[in-house]
């Protein structure tokens, strides 16, 4: 790789400001005769100064190589030799072509004198000899043919720095001060983050409410009055059962770090074993914090409340006073960890933005000590019934860091190398012989084998080539969906008359499912596409990155027709679900660059589902954050009867 922009030459110590790499003096020998030299008019018989010193008008100390050569790295073509431009500000040797062609009469040589030690030498045993390995005799091979490459990654950094995107990582300064990193894959949406912390629910006494701050690194222990205040709050058992019962229909689809069955055996069942429920401190305060957060979220998702109920925010405030009671630093525990995981779920589903990546860094550092299924649990003679619990609950929390950390933009808390914890949910195979999985089941399958790779290969530290794009984005399309989990018209699924309608359940796994590759297919093109829509303004589709175009676009549409069709079905329930919203003002920004180009044929296109976005940011004006979008949005998408009549033919 190349130094660029390298303004001051004559004071650059980067030996590589060449336009080749020049070796050391040691190892290269230019008394070939070939190099013919720049000679100038001289006064005497001894040399005033070197070619070089003298084409840049320097001051040379006549003691060859001279200072200023060695000083430039070019000690070699000292002092007969001169140094021309060439492309991009880079300088290579003068008479290029006759140097070349020495090259290739001695490469011609080598292979003449490879050929005689191969005859001599297999007359005297049946092994190579050592001079004549593989390696070696790609010496000879022509520079840009053949060439030898020991190190992959100084072509793929060649590659890269003409694949460069302006897609670059952000850091959001609040008002206050406080600074926030968004990494490449972070939608749009993230940088509108309010610099408001959620305040804590007035309904809450105040001893109780300084507590679910603490959480969760409060040490030691407190009055058992504060325990017995937290049941207190619990609702009646009809109640609680109401609002787990819609958690697990409307919420559980989506992430589920514990089943219905067991909440209900050793959580309501043990709680609610007396009426009321019984406030001595048996009842452990994390099996409290798992309760009291699924009836926040089933709160939030109770079509019969309205949108961001208080009592939600009420529900999960006594879930963090709860866990408060016992620090989860001192007591690390699987229902810790539960408890944690259904608290980040709440903030993700009640837009609750301050700590929720912090949240999760402490689930992963739990799981990790806790749950040791990173490791087979078979090495540790666990029960099959505890092993399959400690399964699904890692994979449950591998799944939402991978996808929290693309969310961000950020590093996963996790690296696949060091995990070796067998699937929870094992495949079947259906009456067609298409293998079968759950929604779970294929969730962990797609983090583990596409999206974790995805994160490496695409959007680590170093940026990958074009090529390596295409090529990962591919493997994201080709990644195996089950037909239960593939949406009519999409994904090879056929549409027929279906039996009975799809429950809810299935209808957002369906969705999700499908959307989670498109968005990593979307956030991978998401540079080139910005790059080339601003320096091809007529003809983007012209440019290499082409593709980009068509694949960010496409995605786009599709998305948010999804969205459409997801509320037109139920509208009610996609009003809570704000999160789905973040992707969708990416989409939005990408259809309003494409509607701004009149001379793209699809550019009416992309307005008319830039419109629909808007109009799907309205239906959801009661978030505070989309109200915020709105506003941003209207004044970049203002104009839209400039739009339209620079798209209309007239």
């Amino acid at each position: 790789m190349y130094i660029r922009n390298c303004r001051n030459i004559l004071s650059c110590n980067c030996t590589q400001s060449l336009g080749l790499p020049m070796p050391p003096v040691t190892n290269y020998d230019f008394s070939f005769g070939e190099m013919t030299p720049v000679i100038g008019k001289k006064k005497h018989n001894q040399k005033v100064s070197c070619n070089e010193c003298r084409r840049l008008k320097l001051r040379c100390n006549r003691v060859f190589p001279c200072s200023n050569c060695v000083k430039k790295g070019c000690g070699v073509i000292c002092p007969d030799g001169s140094l021309i431009t060439g492309r991009g500000n880079r300088f290579v040797l003068a008479n290029e072509e006759q140097l070349y062609a020495r090259i290739g009469t001695l490469s011609e040589r080598v292979r003449k004198l490879e050929n005689a030690l191969t005859d001599t030498h297999s007359s005297l045993s049946k092994e190579p000899h050592p001079l004549l390995t593989d390696k070696l005799l790609l010496i000879k091979e022509p520079l840009e043919r053949n060439r030898p490459n020991p190190d992959p990654s100084k072509n793929d950094s060649k590659e890269e720095e003409d694949d460069e995107t302006d897609e670059d990582d952000v850091v959001v300064v609040a008002s206050s001060g406080r600074t926030t990193f968004f990494g490449r894959t972070a939608s749009s949406w993230q940088t509108t983050t309010d610099d408001k912390d959620e305040a804590p629910s007035d309904w809450l006494a105040p001893h109780v409410r300084s507590l679910n701050f603490l959480s969760p690194f409060r040490e030691g222990q407190t009055p058992a009055e504060i325990h017995r205040t937290i049941i207190n709050q619990l609702p009646e058992v009809g109640v609680a059962r109401h609002l787990s019962q819609i958690y697990f229909r409307h919420a559980a689809w989506q992430y589920n770090p514990i089943s219905e069955a067991e909440l209900e055996k050793t959580i309501i069942g043990q709680i609610y074993a007396t009426n009321p429920p019984a406030t001595d401190d048996k009842l452990h305060p994390h099996y409290l914090a798992i309760l009291f957060s699924i009836l926040a979220i089933g709160t939030l998702l109770d079509l019969d409340r309205p949108p961001f109920s208080p009592e939600a925010a009420h529900y999960y405030q006594l879930g963090r006073a709860a866990l408060s009671l016992k620090s989860v630093l001192e007591e690390q525990s699987i229902t810790a960890i539960r408890a944690l995981l259904l608290m980040f779920h709440y903030m993700l589903v009640g837009n609750v933005e301050s700590s929720r990546w912090v949240t999760m860094g402490l689930i992963a550092k739990l799981a990790h000590s806790v749950t040791y299924a990173d490791r087979d649990s078979n090495k540790w003679k666990v029960s099959p019934e505890e092993t399959i619990r400690r399964q699904a609950l890692w994979w449950e929390v591998y799944s939402f860091d991978l996808w929290q950390s693309f969310t961000y933009g950020r590093p996963p808390s996790f690296m696949a190398v060091h995990v070796d914890c067998k699937m929870a949910y094992e495949t079947t195979l259906d009456g067609n012989g298409m293998v079968e999985m759950s929604y779970a089941a294929w969730k962990h399958r797609f983090s583990l084998q596409c999206l974790s790779i995805i994160h490496d290969r695409a959007f680590g530290a170093r940026t990958p080539s074009y090529k390596t794009i295409q090529e990962l984005a591919r493997g994201v399309r080709d990644f195996y969906v089950p037909p239960s989990l593939r949406i009519p018209g999409f994904s090879g699924a056929t549409v027929g008359v279906q039996t009975e309608q799809p429950t809810v359940q299935i209808t957002m796994q369906r969705c999700i499912a499908f959307s989670i590759k498109e968005l990593v297919i979307m956030y991978m093109h998401r540079g080139f596409f910005a790059r080339t829509i601003e320096d091809n303004v007529d003809d983007p589709l012209g440019s290499p990155y082409g593709p980009s175009v068509l694949a960010v676009y496409g995605i786009s549409c599709s998305l948010v027709g999804m969205v459409e069709s997801l509320f037109l079905q139920h509208p009610n329930l996609m009003e809570r679900m704000w999160f789905l919203y973040i992707h969708i003002y990416s989409c939005a920004l990408v259809l309003g660059a494409i509607a701004t180009k009149p001379r793209l044929a699809f550019a009416p296109s992309a307005l008319s589902h830039l419109e629909c976005a808007l109009r799907l940011f309205e239906k959801m004006s009661g978030n505070p954050r989309t109200e915020k979008i709105l506003v941003r949005s209207f004044v970049v998408f203002k104009p839209k009867g400039s739009i339209n009549r620079s798209i209309s033919p007239h």
